[in-house]
């Protein structure tokens, strides 16, 4: 029972976490996407 718990956790934190990092909107790739727009734009007013 309890290596189930584990597994479970284990999962469910592996979600989140791919979540955070790939997901569609408010992640780190969403965000980098954005910052690097952002100074692409800032370089080409120069």
């Amino acid at each position: 029972m309890k290596e189930l718990i584990v597994i479970i956790g284990t999962v469910v934190l592996g979600c989140l976490l791919f979540q955070m990092i790939a997901g569609e909107e408010d992640s780190l790739k969403s965000s980098g996407a954005r910052w690097m727009e952002r100074n692409i734009e800032m370089y080409q007013e120069q």
